[in-house]
């Protein structure tokens, strides 16, 4: 049996997906590279569950938004990224795919097939899914468009005249030149958009556009059909994911749908949950080819992730928070509860706002995705370590490893000191026997000021701010040289440091990503990392980030604080806003 740590990135809050309208096009914020998961981590029992020793294989995966990987964008994820999961230690999955590409423009783009043709070796697999950017009409046509086998309205793709915006005719390059590097296509139908007739999904959202586009002589056909025209002439193993999809889609209903399947900006992208679904269906459905067959693995139904939280070192009589998301999926029964109990020194909550030792997760159609509070709360100076038990109809079908130590609290004064209340001055406020530097913006830049809102800790109230920003226009992920840092020590006495904390959001766009570190040295060594995964914000909408921390800085002693700062989109603009960055505890005098 496997289970996977990284079903699912931790989610900052419960996040309630609603429906915002659809989209006929995507995105394009990924990196330029080929993405792989050879390195995730599995149990020992499910890389040797073959009776014989198998050969590694390689599965590179080329498409769209709807499979690329997005680490830092959760709850939204490509089904791309699931694959690994249903396979064994002798399979490395490559994801080339990137948002905003269709089977012409990721044909040509440098970096995506050119690349991935120049990747594959003898014995390699390629799964190909496109259709949902082919779509794209006006001036994305040149670029992007393609009918799904001619653009002068003949079902004949061997035909066609104008090759170059043929869906048929860019499957068949791809099958072909696969072939001739001595892999092995695999085709795969586009996922479902969540356009509900009634209660099924209509033809457009099953790729069969049957209306003429404005300016367009011809309907664009099925793309689906056109796929499965190509797997039969030449012989290409093909997994049906549209219609796997839409029983998904249509067995959950639009309003289920909506809230669990799709995330809330489209109709389109799929959430972890149905990413996964959709994956394990991609990989059934080759099982049942024989394609890849001996290589699978059987996946535990309900899978946590973290697999184990540990708070390391709290004061006694102090709740630190984490959050656990939990997955399932394939349920017997396929409605029923799954019953979450924490042990002894440890809570549970479905909102932060109602702990208990023990709560309930509802469902229905077999899965869910849900987010779990877990509260340490240690009342006696002792190391604890205990599991928290996941059960259904009274069978344990998970568990999670908890570890933290309570420690005595410091005494002193309640002191603090803060930057940025100020948007024009790099100064520290101090309160308390404390001391700081000035705030230093290494390698990032100061844009304009904007006016914010607010909402102050312990009040109902916002306030209108005047808060500062910083570009954030490198690309690539986190840059080591790229950050805000922050000085603060103990001035005569102690400092006991008990929170971290800091108002950010992404402004210009919702792109921006924050992590934040903290380190007892000045050259910055053995960093402590606040935050498990990066931090996405609501474009314009300041949010409080706050860390429970255990320092005892002795008298002249500092903690270095660093906020980093980057885009996820491929476009410039946009910028870190950043307000009452606030290092907090007990100092003695």
């Amino acid at each position: 049996m496997k289970t996977f740590a990284h079903l699912a990135a931790s989610i900052l809050l419960g996040v309630l997906l609603t429906a915002c309208g659809s989209s006929n096009t995507e995105t394009t914020d990924q990196d330029t590279s080929g993405s792989s998961s050879s390195d995730v981590s599995s149990s020992s029992d499910a890389s040797s569950s073959s009776a014989a020793a198998l050969d590694p294989v390689t599965i590179h995966m080329i498409g769209d938004s709807t499979m690329t990987e997005y680490p830092d964008r959760r709850p939204q994820a490509g089904w791309g990224e699931m694959v690994h999961m249903f396979y064994n230690d002798d399979v490395t999955v490559v994801n080339w795919a990137r948002g905003g590409r269709s089977s012409r423009s990721f044909y040509y783009e440098t970096g995506r097939w050119p690349a991935t043709k120049a990747a594959l070796a003898e014995g390699d697999y390629v799964i190909i899914q496109f259709g949902h950017n082919d779509q794209k009409r006006g001036g994305d046509y040149d670029e992007f468009g393609t009918y799904a086998f001619c653009s002068d309205g003949s079902t004949d793709g061997e035909g066609c005249a104008d090759t170059e915006h043929s869906y048929y005719q860019f499957l068949k390059k791809y099958v072909m030149e696969a072939r001739e590097q001595g892999a092995t296509p695999i085709l795969m139908t586009p996922m479902v958009r969540k356009y509900f007739s009634g209660t099924s999904i209509n033809e457009t959202g099953q790729h069969n556009l049957t209306s003429i586009n404005s300016g367009e002589t011809f309907p664009r056909g099925s793309y689906t059909a056109a796929m499965k025209a190509v797997a039969e002439t030449y012989d290409v193993p093909l997994v049906d994911v549209t219609e796997e999809t839409r029983i998904i889609v249509e067995s959950y209903g639009n309003t289920a749908a909506t809230e669990y399947l799709y995330i809330a900006a489209d109709s389109t992208h799929p959430t972890e949950l149905f990413a996964t679904l959709i994956a394990k269906r991609a990989v059934g459905g080759l099982s049942a080819l024989n394609v890849l067959a001996d290589y699978t693995v059987e996946v535990s139904s309900v899978i946590t992730s973290p697999t184990e939280i540990d708070w390391v070192k709290r004061y006694t009589g102090t709740s630190t928070n984490r959050t656990l998301t939990v997955s399932a999926f394939d349920l017997d029964p396929a409605s029923g509860s799954v019953i979450v109990t924490a042990p002894e020194g440890f809570q549970v909550s479905h909102d932060q706002q109602d702990w208990q030792s023990e709560l309930s997760i509802d469902y229905q159609n077999g899965d869910f995705m849900h987010t779990v509070n877990v509260s340490f709360n240690p009342e006696e100076e002792k190391v604890y370590s205990e599991t928290l038990i996941l059960s259904l109809l009274g069978e344990q079908v998970a568990s999670v490893a908890l570890m933290g130590e309570g420690v005595g609290a410091g005494t002193g004064l309640a002191s603090h000191v803060s930057w940025f209340t100020d948007p024009d001055s790099l100064a520290p406020e101090t309160d308390g026997p404390v001391n700081a530097t000035d705030a230093v913006a290494v390698n990032l830049v100061k844009h304009s000021n904007r006016v914010f809102s607010i909402q102050e800790e312990g009040s109902d109230l916002t306030t209108d701010k005047t808060i500062a920003r910083y570009v954030a226009n490198n690309h690539t992920g986190r840059p080591a040289d790229e950050y805000l840092l922050f000085e603060a020590s103990a001035a005569n006495g102690s400092f006991a440091i008990d929170t971290i904390s800091a108002y950010l959001t992404s402004s210009g766009g919702s792109t921006v990503r924050a992590d934040m570190e903290y380190s007892l040295t000045s050259d910055f060594s053995n960093p402590i990392k606040l935050n498990e995964d990066p931090l996405f914000f609501t474009a314009n909408t300041m949010t409080k980030v706050e860390f429970q921390v255990i320092e005892q800085l002795s008298a002249n002693a500092s903690l270095y604080l660093r906020i980093y700062t980057w885009n996820a989109a491929d476009n410039d603009g946009k910028f870190l806003a950043v307000y009452d960055v606030q290092i907090s505890g007990l100092a003695e005098d």
